[in-house]
């Protein structure tokens, strides 16, 4: 398969496009009525804990409203699979750890 510049575009597109959602994710806290009901810090702990799932809902939503019959859209779609993955798999992991370290030296700060 080449990677033509359409199929380049499309694939920074989608996966631009979910990087604009994971940021909504992180601002929950801050939307004036979901962010009564939504906590940043339990979706977060609810993804961590079911990672495999969380991609697997993504992907349904990615591809189903994009669908499997034009390139572009397939292409779209992937781009946006590998933005999930990352955040998943690697970025969230990540963050958590290094939150529970700044956690530890200022409990330890403390007492």
């Amino acid at each position: 398969m080449t990677l033509t510049p359409t199929a380049q575009s499309s694939a920074i597109a989608g996966f631009a496009l979910w990087l604009v959602g994971w940021a909504t994710l992180f601002k929950v806290d801050h939307i004036p009525f979901i962010g009564r009901f939504v906590k940043k810090d339990k979706v977060t702990d609810w993804i961590l804990d079911n990672k495999v799932l969380t991609l697997l809902c993504t992907e349904i939503f990615n591809f189903g409203v994009h669908g499997i019959s034009n390139p572009a859209s397939v292409t779209f779609a992937l781009g946006g699979t590998v933005f999930n993955a990352l955040m998943v798999f690697i970025l969230l992991p990540l963050g958590r750890r290094r939150n529970r370290k700044s956690n530890k030296v200022v409990l330890q700060g403390a007492l």
